[in-house]
Formats: structure tokens, C-alpha cells, sequence
């Protein structure tokens, strides 16, 4: 028998980790509602939610209250210059922002940035995949003006 391996390693306990269960708040709520949407703890402390497998919210564990969500290159500029706004860490390229402060933005207004970063990302799902999510549009064609292939215009022979 080969001494490297040898019998199988007994399994270890998982320690619990203080804070780990999942928030409850009206945003996370939110977020579950939304349809199609997933939430995975990455990260070791961060509840994220996805949709088609690409993020668009994500929850401190620890504390709820602090979040981030996808937002357009207008608004990110917008938003991070509010108080309790800034650009998310190791995200902000893509136009993250994290929401230290929950009383920077109402409520309905939160609500309304999530959602639009929800359609942000859905929108930017590849096309079989939206389809397959329900989320394209019935007979759309998506980047072509009609169902016939674009031609290339004739060359002048020479």
C-alpha cells in the first residue's frame, strides 16, 4: 500500500462561525422575491444574489445594512458622491457601489436601484440563456432589425 495514501482522513467539524446565519431584512427579502434570482454565500461572508449565474446585489453577513449593487457609469458617479455611498472595493471598475450608511438612499428608492441592477445584468445574459430564464422577449431579434441575414454591400470589380 502506498504510504502517501493511506486510510481516508476522518471528517472535520465545521466550526460555526458568529454572524454567519442569513440576514433578515426587507431588502434581502427583496432580493428573494425577484424571479430567477439565486443567493450564494461567497466569499466566507458575503450573501450574494445572482441571476443566470452573474451578481447583481450582495449583503454584508455580518451586518445587512451594509451592501453593494451594479449600477450604470451615470449613476455610479451620482451615487458616489453621496454620504454613506462609495465605490465598492475590488468592484468598482465594473461600476459597484457599496452602501455603508442605510440612510443614504430611502428605501423605495434602495428597492429601485436593486431592481434596475436585476434588469442590468439580465439584460446583459447571453441571449440563449435570457431565453432559457424566460427573460427575452418573444420574437425580439435582438441586434438584428429583421430576421434576414445582413448582406455585405456588392464590390466594385477591378
Amino acid at each position: 500500500m502506498n504510504p502517501r495514501r493511506g486510510a481516508p482522513r476522518p471528517a472535520r467539524k465545521r466550526k460555526e462561525r458568529r454572524g454567519s446565519s442569513l440576514p433578515s431584512s426587507p431588502l434581502v427579502a427583496f432580493c428573494n422575491e425577484l424571479p430567477h434570482a439565486t443567493q450564494d454565500v461567497k466569499w466566507g461572508h458575503d450573501l450574494v444574489f445572482s441571476i443566470g449565474g452573474k451578481m447583481f446585489a450582495a449583503f454584508d453577513l455580518a451586518d445587512s445594512r451594509r451592501f453593494s449593487f451594479k449600477t450604470t457609469p451615470d449613476e455610479f458617479a451620482v451615487l458616489t458622491s453621496l454620504k454613506g455611498v462609495s465605490p465598492a472595493p475590488y468592484a468598482a471598475r465594473f461600476h459597484w457601489v457599496a452602501v455603508d450608511d442605510p440612510r443614504a438612499l430611502g428605501m423605495s428608492d434602495v428597492k429601485a436601484r436593486i431592481r434596475a441592477s436585476y434588469d442590468l445584468v439580465a439584460a446583459n445574459l447571453p441571449l440563449k440563456h435570457r431565453k432559457t430564464l424566460g427573460l427575452a422577449k418573444p420574437g425580439s431579434e435582438e441586434g438584428r432589425a429583421s430576421g434576414k441575414r445582413a448582406r455585405r454591400p456588392p464590390t466594385a470589380a477591378k
